[in-house]
């Protein structure tokens, strides 16, 4: 079973920044995997509220293609991912869509980089209780060192 860890927020959260510290690189190539661990993963650094869904979902499935024509399927997918609820670009569908099959680890970064805005946890948690595939987990460090910590320690509690 695929493992997919989304680094979760809104527009302009430090997602991306959180998987640059993960993965120690600014640039994550198609097809090719980025290292945490010991482990191989496919990497989608952005977002579907940056690109909305049907860009966001492509782009997903263009790397995929390109990582699986390199190295077959890949075992561990980390990517960075908006929990919105509008129409277009409805994150549960996204879900459904591409990681249909997989155990989801949500990472819920509580608090926007700068600080200036919060997550409301516990509306997102209720928003994915029905989704039997996601475990949310709450990243609530207001530090980017605290941030790269805690998404350091779920990512390794949840590798073999």
């Amino acid at each position: 079973m695929q493992k997919v860890f989304l680094i979760t927020g809104f527009n302009n959260w430090g997602k991306t920044t959180i998987l640059t510290d993960i993965f120690g690189t600014k640039v994550f190539y198609k097809g090719v995997p980025e290292k945490f661990g010991g482990y191989d993963f496919l990497v989608m650094p952005q977002s579907n509220d940056d690109l909305g869904r049907t860009r966001y979902e492509r782009e997903f499935i263009e790397r995929l293609s390109l990582y699986k024509a390199a190295l077959g399927e890949p075992k561990y997918v980390a990517a960075a991912f908006c929990p919105t609820k509008e129409k277009r670009n409805n994150s549960i569908a996204i879900l459904k869509s591409l990681f249909s099959g997989a155990k989801i680890e949500m990472l819920l970064l509580e608090y926007k980089w700068c600080n200036q805005a919060k997550l409301i946890l516990s509306e997102v948690d209720t928003t994915y209780a029905a989704e039997k595939s996601v475990t949310t987990h709450h990243v609530s460090s207001r530090t980017r060192a605290g941030r790269l910590t805690a998404a350091r320690g779920v990512l390794t509690a949840n590798l073999p």
